[in-house]
């Protein structure tokens, strides 16, 4: 009897980690540049109540590619409504390669074709304020929008519930870094899958 192991679940594990470790390095290193005096917490960026705009990258983990990370983007609009809670409205964009069948289910004998998946989304989170740290969770719901290329040519839109956990680290009154672990459930034809994704990037007051 042969048994055999597969390392392919583990390389995976490896590509999804080592993408979020570098965009969080690069933020990081931006934030320190622009104001070394972060680190004396003496930012007051988390009691302005001005409309906050990001633009962050990521990876995206989609059900129908097995699990497989993509490069992403997105784009959050946000603003305090109180102490303790944000609004936010925000859309995202990705482009990964699918193996999925006429049911939507994932069959790794077909050929991979790309796709393009886009979300619109309106939330709210509760904030905690520490200094010039902005930890944050939250809830929001919107739209999911899939748009397949190759022959099938197969588009729909469904609806989408999103959580949110991540932390703002604010540099000064106007600017300031992020990272973001958001889980979502997205609807698909004939069921919901569960996708994430984990972002990091700039943020800045106006």
């Amino acid at each position: 009897m042969k048994i055999r192991i597969s390392q392919r679940p583990r390389a995976r594990v490896l590509s999804y980690g080592a993408a979020p470790l570098a965009l969080i390095s690069l933020a990081a290193g931006f934030l320190l540049a622009v104001s070394p005096g972060v680190l004396e917490a003496q930012a007051s960026g988390p009691v302005r109540n001005s409309w906050t705009v990001g633009l962050a990258g990521g990876v995206f983990k989609y059900e129908p590619s097995a699990d497989n990370t993509f490069p992403m983007i997105a784009v959050r609009l946000d603003r305090p409504i109180s102490k303790w809670v944000r609004f936010e409205v925000g859309t995202t964009y990705t482009r990964p390669e699918i193996q999925t069948d006429g049911q939507g289910f994932f069959d790794p004998s077909l050929p991979a074709e790309h796709t393009n998946l886009f979300t619109v989304t309106l939330g709210a989170q509760a904030r905690w304020t520490v200094g010039p740290l902005e930890p944050y969770g939250g809830i929001s719901a919107g739209f999911f929008g899939r748009y397949d290329g190759g022959p099938t040519g197969r588009s729909f839109g469904r609806s989408t519930f999103q959580f949110p956990f991540g932390i703002r680290l604010w540099a000064t009154d106007h600017i300031g870094v992020r990272g973001e672990y958001r889980f979502s459930e997205d609807t698909h034809e004939a069921m919901t899958r569960s996708d994430s994704e984990f972002t990091a990037g700039v943020f800045w007051t106006f």
